[in-house]
């Protein structure tokens, strides 16, 4: 079995490797590890700087049992200490920015820790871990009994753009916000809610519909 590790944006990340990817690539020989970083004293998860990430991805790169390591994090409010973070973002779209930036991350991660360009897989989720939920909005709003109502705002959301990655990533639009705007009584909870509405939409759904996510598996798989 080979074993390979995530390294992910928060808690709400790593419960979907562990929940959802795990156990889908599992069947397929490989073993999915999801790790989230500290971020301050006793505090994992969210805000992760570049500086945090670039040594908990060379320690993972250091385990010669792991046949490649991977990151989860979202692109929204990414921290301007990424590599080529300045000329990455002027670029004219959300596709050749994350291009930009994935690359520049592979670059510097294979210089930093000289392995096989083959063992690091950069991913940066556009612009959340919530655009995936935007894939199947009938099974997110099936999840709770009060959310059948938030239907048909949210598939308006939805239908404003060409994928679910293209939710832009205003304070109040991102995807997350919009979610926590229209699903109430439960009120949608990113740890609870998240991996449970990911498992339920299912890993071809969120893949069909969001072809960055789409890339990165293929990645997975390839391994």
């Amino acid at each position: 079995m080979r074993r390979a590790v995530v390294i992910c944006e928060g808690q709400t990340e790593e419960a979907f490797i562990s929940q959802v990817l795990a156990p889908a690539f599992y069947a397929q020989g490989l073993q999915l590890q999801g790790i989230t970083v500290g971020t301050s004293p006793g505090r994992k998860g969210g805000a992760l700087s570049y500086g945090r990430l670039r040594p908990a991805v060379r320690n993972a790169l250091a385990n010669s049992a792991v046949v490649a390591v991977s990151t989860l994090i979202d692109f929204y409010k990414l921290d301007t200490g990424f590599p080529n973070h300045v000329a990455a973002m002027a670029q004219p779209n959300l596709a050749s920015r994350l291009q930009s930036l994935e690359a520049a991350f592979h670059a510097d991660i294979v210089a930093l820790t000289g392995c096989s360009p083959q063992r690091f897989i950069p991913y940066i989720q556009p612009h959340e871990f919530e655009a995936l939920l935007f894939s199947d909005l009938g099974a997110l709003t099936g999840i709770e009994a009060g959310w059948a109502a938030s239907l048909q705002p949210l598939s308006m959301v939805r239908a404003a753009v060409a994928t679910p990655e293209d939710i832009n990533q205003g304070h109040a639009t991102k995807p997350s916000a919009q979610l926590e705007t229209w699903l109430q009584a439960p009120g949608y909870r990113k740890l609870r809610h998240g991996p449970i509405a990911a498992e339920k939409i299912g890993l071809s759904r969120m893949a069909l519909e969001c072809p960055h996510f789409s890339g990165w598996l293929a990645k997975l798989r390839a391994l």
